[in-house]
């Protein structure tokens, strides 16, 4: 019994080491829009919500006022509404994030985001002008590509930086990478390559 409960662990130790093995030279992992499941998640909360937000606001109108709204002021809250969830959808549709992981070698990775905006997409979520402009120029002079060294344990894959260290996992079948922006937001890219 001994025997084969140790042969069943050197196994899955030989699996282990066989998976940390994996070269991952030459390949390039993106994703075009990493922040577009996370924009459609917000949406569709945000729409849930619409309808308690609408009767929250009717009851406190019809509190301050002392009576009942009118079908007019009824009409004005539910435009708000409206005008909220084209701004909402607008976003959606007008920003991007387009990541991409490209291994040099065993040790080296280059990391590329590109973040774009659309000005319309802005100006239909009534952000004023001279934000859209500092926006815009804060993306055009932010870095787009990093080259950073990395080191592999089994499926984790340890981006080390200068500054901190950033833990992606690579799937069992080598397809996709996992990561985390934050502790809420999750991506994953796409082998490409």
């Amino acid at each position: 019994m001994k025997h084969l409960l140790l042969s069943i662990l050197l196994c899955v130790a030989g699996l282990a080491q066989a998976q940390s093995q994996v070269n991952l030279t030459g390949r390039i992992y993106k994703n075009d829009n990493i922040l577009a499941d996370e924009l459609n998640k917000l949406t569709v909360e945000a729409e849930h919500k619409m309808d308690s937000a609408r009767q929250a606001k009717v009851t406190e109108l019809e509190k301050k006022k002392g009576r009942k709204l009118t079908t007019a002021e009824k009409t004005e809250i539910d435009k708000q509404i409206a005008d909220a969830q084209k701004a909402m959808v607008a976003i959606k549709k007008g920003m991007s994030t387009r990541v991409e992981v490209e291994f040099k070698d065993t040790r080296n990775v280059i990391m590329t985001m590109k973040m774009s905006v659309d000005d319309n997409a802005l100006k239909v979520a009534s952000i004023p002008w001279v934000k859209r402009k500092a926006l815009k120029a804060a993306l055009a002079i932010a870095p787009s590509s990093q080259k950073c060294t990395y080191r592999q344990q089994g499926n984790l894959i340890i981006i080390e930086d200068d500054e901190e260290k950033d833990t992606l996992r690579l799937s069992n079948d080598g397809k996709y990478i996992y990561g985390k922006m934050d502790e809420k937001t999750k991506f994953k890219l796409t082998r490409a390559k």
